[in-house]
């Protein structure tokens, strides 16, 4: 038996890996491979861009509604854990490709572990430009999927990110 999958309406706010929040505007009957098939029309306000997932595809895609109050309380637990131990050894192109395979899985526990790792080792010895990079993606997406759920700015999820893991006051 399948898993039980969750239904999308117009209107939802969802979160879309490697996009971040959007908001589902329409279902759309799309030709592909012989046949039609409804897909999701969801903008992403933060980039102004527009994608387009067939409804059959959005779980393997891992778009998902946004955190309820029991995830949001799971996600600061990890804000504030202990952080994991950097890897200053070894390939750092890899390192830097498996803080993106976090990202993009789309897990808000996983992006969670990232943001949170890559503040600390920033402020405690700075990061290299790619992983700079993933710091502003991560965090981003983090912090615009918790102003939409609590109502607040982006800068004021910052701010409550930062104070969680006891980072505030760097930028």
């Amino acid at each position: 038996m399948a898993a039980k999958r969750p239904r999308f309406k117009v209107g939802d706010t969802v979160f879309y890996p490697s996009a971040g929040v959007g908001v589902i505007q329409a279902v759309e009957e799309i030709y592909v491979a012989d046949d039609f098939r409804p897909c999701l029309v969801i903008h992403i306000p933060e980039t102004k861009m527009t994608v387009k997932v067939p409804e059959d595809n959005v779980e393997k895609c891992g778009i998902r509604p946004l955190l309820n109050n029991r995830k949001l309380k799971d996600l600061y637990k990890v804000l504030s854990a202990k952080s994991s131990k950097r890897v200053t050894g070894g390939n750092w192109a890899e390192r830097c490709k498996e803080i993106e395979r976090k990202i993009n899985t789309g897990s808000y526990l996983e992006i969670g572990e990232v943001v949170r790792d890559l503040m600390r080792w920033k402020k405690q010895s700075g990061l290299s430009f790619e992983e700079s990079m993933l710091l502003e993606t991560a965090s981003g997406y983090l912090a615009r999927e918790i102003a939409a759920v609590q109502g607040m700015t982006t800068e004021a999820a910052i701010n409550q990110i930062r104070d969680c893991i006891g980072v505030n006051g760097t930028s």
